[in-house]
């Protein structure tokens, strides 16, 4: 496979950089878009840059110094990354809070990071005032929305305030000097295994990874930016929100997935990001489509299109699948997948429409991409090509990368730091492999591996994609079941979610009743006709049935120990 030129970037030291060059290169241009009943409202990436500074001023007049703790804690909206620039072009450490978090977590992590102010909105406010007499450290609570509660600052109050202090030349704000490897933010992982941990990510760690992922894949300010994930996560935080802004795109936030194709062709977006779940939905809707419409005009249409690329040269996708295109608003050139495998097939079919997709791979602990396939040098089996600045090296068939992106350490925990990061190596816990042509491929998590007594290895991600891939098998879990011990592992289980509508339409057209037996029946025809395609020691032996869907982590990754060691203990 050709190899060609890494794309140019403009280099950045800090995220206050960043903001300074974005607004002095794309001053007058969109860098939100929000709703306003049914029309959009454009703000500027000079009126943003301006309101960061007012935000940051005012919060310096009321204390708030270089060094303290801010989190931002709301659904996806344009005064989120208003907050965490504002602190972090302070000098201020982001500790940015997942609004699905329960109550208690949620006052865990703000007590445990010393947090100062909370930039919330009105969903989540009683749930902070709630909990703030049990948070020494919380001097200010502000919300983004109109409230009549007196114990709390309004953010368009503090807004006017800071800009008038501006204005006035009354504040050291805007002269604050950043430090490169100073923290930025802390990140609490969700932790597929149960460990959650604050990730201590510096300036310089998210500027180079913005730089890098830049570097491989190529976004400019043409680019309309429908953000759908939950922007605590560093996936969505530094690729989603940071990077457009960085490359002066304009950026839109999703409503309501239910409102996802709607959005899409109102703001007609050019790009999003998303997990492989949200992906493959969105594939399956299409194929439904596909289906009622008759298969055999899709087939010509592909037809059509292979041979006016093969003979005339000509990319003819665009026109041939415009209806297609006119359903995601007719711009839509590029989906960008994280957080897990996607099926290539799903891949593979969107670039068949016409519509770029890449899937690339990282780690909150690396701000977060190590790896990514490019526009035009990419596997869909692969994770992608190490960044520019990446170091990457199997080590036992452990995944280690070295870099300027890799985390400054966990948040005060100076043991689980020196097990993640030696000798500068960050050892990632994923078990992967590169191929002849150097993209890296990821097998599964270390944590997870199957040992059996035979000492055969068994990927449980490998199993679980075979699995998932029967239409009525919602999403499996595979393990060495619950007898196993310590070099004991005699064969492989599953833990499978069937998918209720598949299988109750099933059994309407055979003309007989839905019964757990039945259902139990179907999946064991289901578990022994897709292990086929897997060697006999990785095949599922025995399996339990689960009636509701596993509990995920924000980047739709199920959170394994909850259901293992639940079962073990059983």
């Amino acid at each position: 496979m050709s190899t060609y030129p890494w794309y140019e970037v403009v280099p950045i030291t800090d995220l206050k950089d960043m903001l300074r060059k974005s607004t002095e290169k794309f001053g007058g241009k969109d860098a939100f878009l929000v709703k306003s009943g049914d029309d959009y409202t454009g703000i500027t990436y000079e009126q943003f840059s301006r309101r960061v500074s007012a935000l940051g001023a005012a919060l310096f007049e009321r204390g708030f110094a270089a060094g303290q703790a801010l989190s931002a804690y709301s659904e996806g909206r344009w005064e989120w990354p208003l907050a965490y620039l504002a602190c972090a072009c302070g000098g201020g450490v982001n500790v940015p809070i997942d609004k699905d978090l329960r109550e208690a977590e949620v006052r865990h992590i703000l007590d445990r990071t010393r947090v100062a102010v909370v930039v919330t909105s009105a969903r989540f406010l009683d749930i902070v005032l709630e909990i703030r007499p049990k948070l020494p450290h919380l001097q200010s609570v502000i919300c983004m929305d109109p409230t009549d509660r007196p114990d709390v600052l309004l953010l368009a109050d503090l807004l006017r305030e800071g800009q008038e202090l501006v204005n006035r030349n009354r504040t050291g704000y805007p002269q604050v000097a950043i430090d490169p490897e100073a923290p930025a933010a802390i990140i609490y992982t969700s932790g597929t295994m149960g460990s959650s941990k604050g990730v201590v990510l510096s300036h310089r760690n998210i500027s180079t990874n913005m730089m890098d992922m830049n570097a491989a894949i190529y976004i400019d300010d043409k680019d309309t930016f429908l953000s759908v994930l939950p922007l605590h996560h560093t996936y969505e935080c530094t690729c989603g929100m940071l990077t457009p802004l960085y490359r002066g795109c304009t950026i839109v936030y999703c409503e309501n997935l239910r409102r996802l194709a709607d959005q899409l062709r109102e703001v007609r977006a050019t790009m999003m990001l998303g997990v492989p779940l949200l992906f493959e939905n969105i594939y399956r809707k299409v194929q439904d489509g596909i289906r009622e419409k008759g298969r055999g005009k899709f087939a010509v249409a592909k037809g059509l299109v292979g041979l006016s690329q093969r003979f005339l040269g000509l990319d003819l996708r665009k026109k041939i699948f415009h209806a297609l295109h006119e359903r995601f608003g007719g711009r839509l050139r590029l989906l960008i997948s994280g957080g897990a495998a996607v099926d290539p097939a799903v891949a593979k079919f969107f670039r068949e429409l016409g519509i770029g997709f890449l899937q690339g791979y990282g780690m909150t602990e690396c701000a977060p991409i190590i790896a990514a396939n490019r526009n035009r040098q990419f596997k869909d089996s692969a994770a992608g090509l190490p960044l520019p600045r990446m170091e990457v090296r199997i080590e036992d068939g452990e995944i280690c990368a070295r870099g300027p992106n890799v985390m400054l350490g966990y948040f005060e925990d100076p043991e689980a730091t020196a097990e993640a990061i030696v000798d500068g190596w960050m050892h990632t816990g994923d078990l992967g492999y590169f191929d002849e042509e150097g993209f890296l491929h990821i097998q599964g998590r270390k944590k997870a591996v199957i040992v059996l007594k035979n000492g055969k290895n068994v990927y449980p991600e490998e199993v679980e994609y075979y699995l998932n891939g029967s239409p009525f098998i919602l999403e499996s879990l595979v393990w060495e079941g619950p007898e196993a011990t310590g070099g004991e592992v005699e064969e492989v289980h599953a833990i499978l979610v069937p998918d209720l509508e598949k299988v109750d339409q099933h059994f309407q057209q055979q003309g007989v009743p839905l019964s757990d037996e039945r259902v139990e029946e179907l999946l064991k025809r289901e578990v022994r006709r897709q292990c086929l395609r897997l060697s006999h020691y990785k095949r599922v032996r025995r399996f339990t049935i689960r009636w509701e869907e596993f509990d995920k982590t924000t980047t739709r990754k199920v959170k394994r120990y909850l259901y293992t060691e639940k079962i073990k203990k059983i």
